[in-house]
Parts: structure tokens; sequence; C-alpha cells
């Protein structure tokens, strides 16, 4: 079946064709609401129409059998980031140290396809990719020379000395150019503009993986030459502390954010802040040691779901992201790019508004017209056999994925 899939693949059109789609039913994931026997009209990558159907079937696609939704959006994902823990010990130190930014690209590659034909047709690279290797694939991807999903790309991240890591004296600087080291607004201020300038299109930096962390002052002079460039910054935090900072400083998403009492949720939600909070399954947690006893990592388990739980009652804007970093060997990361919704399912979050969490929510972070079916957006659209309204994990068995108005893949 997997070799009928890539044979099919290969014969899809890649340049956007005007179509007609019938859809069995449509769903719109603004409100959970449902339409039957659709026609939706793509031309020239966009969607035209949404109306009820009429017509010949002559040339049609037909998903009369289906149930029709826009692509998924991952809004943390990390393509050219594969931690092996037979190669590297679970340790994405050591996957940065032994593996170059031109292999990780390739890795990256087979990640992106594995992700659209997951359905995910957009993704946010929020880093974690050697010397600007998101940046690399998102080029091939644009210029049509291999398929992957609309991707926007942080670069290098940004942080203080050190980074995510703990280094040594002799070799201090081998956390380069994983991580951008800048300490002081001025220095912050030329890394953002070097990201930028070698085709980041969203900054990224890490609050509080160090024992100092960054100053309100510090973020805000990422945040001013972001946005003076049309674009944002995503802050990596970990502790109460620095999500507080961030806020102050104006930041467009938190990261993670597993440490935040309902009075920091609140000003989140007051600043208009989106929240990424890659809520870890037990199993996301324990993905360098498929023998470990989860019991271990069920207390950091918990705090992720009850920090859910609680943000998504406040009616805080919460964004799907997966921070999967392997690939299964049977699926590929696409698969794994799902599991974050078994925590979405253990918070309550409804299945409408994990389904708005996934394709909606992330779009508007990200500023691009995708992510619902509405006339004018870019006909980014999957469909499947069983109803995700009624049960999410039909999202596994997306067969059909149309990117910018061609056809990826028509597997039912």
């Amino acid at each position: 079946m997997r070799f009928f899939v890539l044979i099919l693949f290969l014969a899809l059109p890649t340049q956007a064709q005007n179509a007609v789609l019938r859809a069995g039913t449509v769903i719109h994931v603004e409100d959970g609401s449902t339409s039957v026997d659709q026609r939706i009209s793509v031309e020239n990558g966009k969607i035209v129409s949404i109306s009820d159907w009429s017509g010949s079937m002559e040339g049609v696609v037909d998903l009369s059998d289906q149930f029709v939704m826009p692509g998924l959006i991952d809004a943390h994902a990390h393509m050219a980031l594969e931690v092996d823990p037979t190669k590297d010990g679970g340790n994405y130190f050591v996957t940065g140290i032994i593996n170059s930014t031109a292999y990780r690209a390739v890795q990256g590659v087979r990640n992106s396809q594995d992700m659209l034909m997951a359905g995910f047709t957009s993704i946010r690279d929020i880093g974690n990719s050697g010397n600007y290797g998101d940046v690399a694939i998102k080029q091939g991807i644009d210029e049509g020379l291999v398929p992957g999903p609309h991707m926007e790309v942080a670069g290098r991240i940004i942080a203080p000395f050190g980074g995510q890591f703990h280094l040594q004296p002799e070799k201090r600087n081998v956390g380069n150019p994983e991580y951008f080291f800048a300490d002081g607004p001025q220095e912050i201020r030329k890394a953002v503009r070097e990201n930028l300038h070698f085709g980041a299109t969203f900054i990224k930096i890490v609050i509080d993986d160090q024992k100092y962390i960054y100053s309100v002052e510090e973020i805000r002079a990422a945040v001013e030459e972001a946005e003076s460039a049309g674009t944002y910054v995503s802050a990596h935090c970990w502790t109460e502390r620095g999500v507080r900072n961030a806020i102050a400083a104006g930041v467009r998403a938190i990261e993670h954010g597993p440490n935040m009492p309902n009075e920091v949720l609140q000003m989140a939600k007051d600043a208009g802040i989106f929240l990424v909070g890659t809520e870890f399954t037990l199993a996301g947690l324990a993905w360098a040691d498929p023998s470990a006893d989860l019991s271990a990592f069920q207390a950091e388990h918990d705090q992720f779901v009850d920090r859910l739980r609680r943000a998504y009652a406040m009616d805080l804007k919460i964004v799907y992201g997966s921070d999967a970093v392997f690939r299964n060997a049977e699926h590929g990361r696409g698969y794994e790019s799902l599991d974050v919704l078994n925590s979405w399912r253990e918070a309550e979050v409804s299945n409408a508004d994990q389904l708005k969490g996934i394709t909606q929510t992330p779009a508007e972070l990200m500023g691009i017209k995708r992510g619902q079916l509405t006339s004018g957006y870019a006909a980014d659209i999957v469909a499947m056999p069983d109803n995700p309204l009624e049960d999410t994990n039909a999202l596994y068995h997306i067969d059909f994925v149309m990117q910018n108005g061609v056809v990826k893949k028509h597997g039912h």
C-alpha cells in the first residue's frame, strides 16, 4: 500500500490546477459546525467558493464519502532534528555535534514529506536545525524541488550564552551554530537581523534554560527588531519568571510554559499571546529510552496537562505543537506529530477545539491565510473516512491531501 501511495504521489501534478471537489461532509473548524454534500471550487491554488453540491461529476475529485477539513498545522516542529538513541544516546546536543547541517537537511526533506503525507500542509519549524538547515528545506519546498508543507522557519535559535546546553571552558563554542549566543540588547538586535538576513521568517529566543535569564529589556530588543521587519518573536519559557518577562516584553507566543499559574495565564490572555504548549505524553517524554519506567515522567506530564486544562478553561489561544524530534520507523514523523493530541484529550479539550487548535489558531499565530476552508484562503484540504468531530484519532487515517490546490495524496 505504501508503494502504491508513493507511485501515485509521483504521478500527481506539481503545479496548482483549477479543481472541483465534492465533499461528503465539510467541517468548519471555526465553530465545529458541518455542511453536507458540498462543492469546493479551487482556482490558482486558492479556494474560491464552497456551496451546496450541484453539477456534473465529470472531472470532479470525489470525496463524497469523506469528512473534509483544512490541512493540519504543527506550530512547534523540528524537521532537521532527528534524535536517534542508537547513535547519540538520545541527546539532541550530541545530535548537533555528530550530524552536519547538510545531512540534517536531507533528514528534514524526508521528515517534511512524512508530515505532508500525514496531512500537515503547514508547519512552523522552531529551530534546532544547525546552520540554517530549516531555511534550506523551506527554499527547496517553495521552489518545488522537494515535497513538503508550507514552512515558516526560525533559523538559529537566539539564547543567552550556553543556549540549552552546559558547556565546558575548552569548548565554549560547541553550541554554535545550533544556537546564536547573544547577551545584552545590542547583541540580540544583531542576532535578530542576521537571522532575518539569512532567511528566518520569525524569531525564536530561549529565555530561561540557564541560571541567568533574559531580562524584559533584552527580550523587548528582539521584539522591536522583529516587528520592525514585519515579523514576531516566540519565546521558549520553562519558568514562571521567564514567562512573566516574555509577556511584559510583548512576545507573540510562549513555547512550552509548563509553570504558569492562573494569574500568569490571565496575563497572557490579556496580552493576546498564543500558547504553544507542547503537552508531552508519557511516551513522548520517554522517547529516548523506550524501556524506561513511564511512571518517572508522570509528574511532568501531569503538570503539562493541568496547565493546558486551566488555559483552555480560561479561553487562552491554545495552539497545537508536537515538538517531535524522532521518527516512527513504520509511519514516519507525521505519525509522531499527532501524539500530543492524546494530552489534549486528557485535558478535556473538546474535539471541535482540538481541530481548531491544529488548524485555524496556528494559522492565526503564523499570520497566514490557511487553516480554514474559506474563500480566498490557500486550498490546503485533507479528507478522511471517519468523523474527527466524534474522535480526533480519525486524523491518523487522512487519505487525501491537497496543498495549494495540488493533490498530493489520494489513496482511498
